[in-house]
């Protein structure tokens, strides 16, 4: 980020500032006092994990640092640049949309869905470097915190930035919220799945509050918006700017992914634009993952990339941990769905599975968070679904995934092929003895974050 003035900041946010200090300028902004160093001006949030307040005292330390801090916090005899401000979090908001409104050279994408922003924001940003300096929000930096710091990261210079927007609780104008502070060029309208239902209540909730996000699209901006899902096509009717809908469905859609062939050592797509057909080969073969990638590639086109371009990119395309990674340990092939989990993405994972790999196969399915009250009924419908394909071997970690295991027994899953475990490590130690006579197989480990499976692939590779 170009440095800027403790009185500059000021002005943004409203906030005020001793005169001593007007001149300091800052070049770094933080919300934890680990990474604060020379230059860096610290926000003192508040939040149920703690008070920043707490820890500014420590910043005297620092050569060069500041902090914004409440308006009646007593600093005591410490001589530390400080701006007075009603609310830092506000006050970290405001700046942002400061420092968007000063660098609207840069085109700036959106993304919002119930799963795989990530995965297409990564695919998104690894595709535009090919051609631009571009810039990616870090990590899952996608709420009322996240969002804002991760535009304080601009360095100026860039000509795209890529950003995914969130919400939990409350839910209902979150991303609104977040919205007004980026004003996407560009958004895209992955999914909306039942999660965060114990805010939203209905899924239809759900995909009114993605649709915020088209509230603030710039006057001249896109928004790509899956069209193969009804319920985002009535939550966006009569929003604001180019709407395009993308999709598998040739009916109602603009731009039909037709096809998606397997070649070895990835996937060819065949992609239908607006009655034009262009094909890409991208080294990946999650399903998901792939139709990730093609809401990535539209982005990417909208920015002015060429076809070639893009499948220049795609040869060095990196799969995201966590998200569908695939690789291979010993005799195994894992697939690494440890990130997130909802029940329509479980449900299009174990058949996409299911069909990718013809030996044995496992699956380690965690419970999936944050599905309201009806979250045993979600969990026994994905026991039913499982039970109907051709796994060997299912395990659930979680006392809500017992509610999988419990429905597929009785949907005629052989119960000795069924084990239910508390935590992520027991689950992976246990499978590397089950497993141990397999010549071969792929193994499916698939959860909410909260569920920590990546501690049972760990255990099973490194035990």
């Amino acid at each position: 980020m170009p440095e800027l003035s403790l009185a500059e900041i000021a002005a943004a946010v409203s906030g005020t500032v001793e005169r001593a200090f007007v001149r300091q300028t800052f070049r770094d902004f933080q919300f934890d006092t680990r990474a604060v160093k020379s230059g860096s001006l610290f926000f003192a949030l508040s939040s149920a994990r703690g008070d920043g307040h707490d820890h500014v005292r420590q910043l005297a330390s620092v050569p060069g640092s500041g902090a914004v801090v409440r308006r009646g916090f007593a600093a005591g005899k410490t001589r530390l640049p400080l701006l007075r401000v009603d609310d830092p979090l506000r006050a970290a908001q405001d700046l942002a949309v400061y420092v968007r409104h000063k660098q609207r050279a840069t085109k700036y994408v959106g993304i919002t869905g119930s799963a795989g922003k990530t995965t297409t924001k990564e695919f998104l940003f690894q595709i535009l470097s090919h051609k631009f300096r571009c810039f990616r929000s870090p990590q899952n930096w996608n709420n009322w915190i996240g969002l804002p710091f991760s535009l304080l990261r601009l360095s100026g210079r860039e000509q795209a930035a890529v950003f995914e927007l969130a919400m939990s609780d409350p839910g209902i104008g979150e991303i609104d919220r977040l919205a007004a502070i980026l004003k996407p060029d560009i958004a895209v309208l992955l999914n909306v799945f039942p999660v965060h239902l114990e805010f939203l209540g209905t899924v239809a909730n759900a995909a009114r509050a993605k649709a915020e996000i088209l509230g603030h699209l710039a006057a001249d901006g896109c928004a790509f918006v899956n069209g193969d899902q009804m319920r985002l096509r009535r939550a966006v009717a009569g929003c604001r700017g180019q709407l395009v809908f993308f999709g598998s469905r040739p009916k109602g859609n603009q731009i039909v992914l037709k096809d998606v062939v397997r070649e070895k050592g990835g996937s060819r797509l065949r992609i239908d634009f607006f009655g034009i057909e262009e094909e890409f080969f991208a080294p990946l073969v999650s399903r998901t993952q792939i139709e990730n990638l093609f809401a990535a590639i539209l982005a990417a086109q909208r920015l002015g990339m060429k076809d070639f371009e893009i499948q220049e990119a795609l040869a060095g395309l990196d799969p995201v941990i966590g998200r569908g990674q695939v690789r291979r340990q010993g005799r195994f092939t894992i697939i690494d769905e440890t990130y997130n989990s909802n029940p329509e993405a479980l449900k299009r994972t174990l058949q996409w599975v299911d069909g990718e790999y013809r030996q044995k196969k496992a699956a380690i399915l965690g419970d999936m968070l944050e599905l309201g009250r009806n979250e045993l009924a979600y969990h026994r419908e994905a026991g039913r679904f499982f039970a109907r394909l051709r796994f060997d071997l299912l395990m659930t970690v979680g006392a809500r995934a017992e509610a999988i295991a419990a429905a597929a027994r009785k949907a005629g899953f052989p119960a000795a092929r069924l084990h239910c475990f508390a935590t992520a490590a027991e689950a992976g130690s246990f499978l590397r003895k089950e497993l141990h006579p397999w010549k071969e197989g792929a193994i499916l480990f698939k959860g909410s974050r909260g569920m920590a499976l990546e501690r049972a692939i760990a255990e099973f590779t490194h035990g």
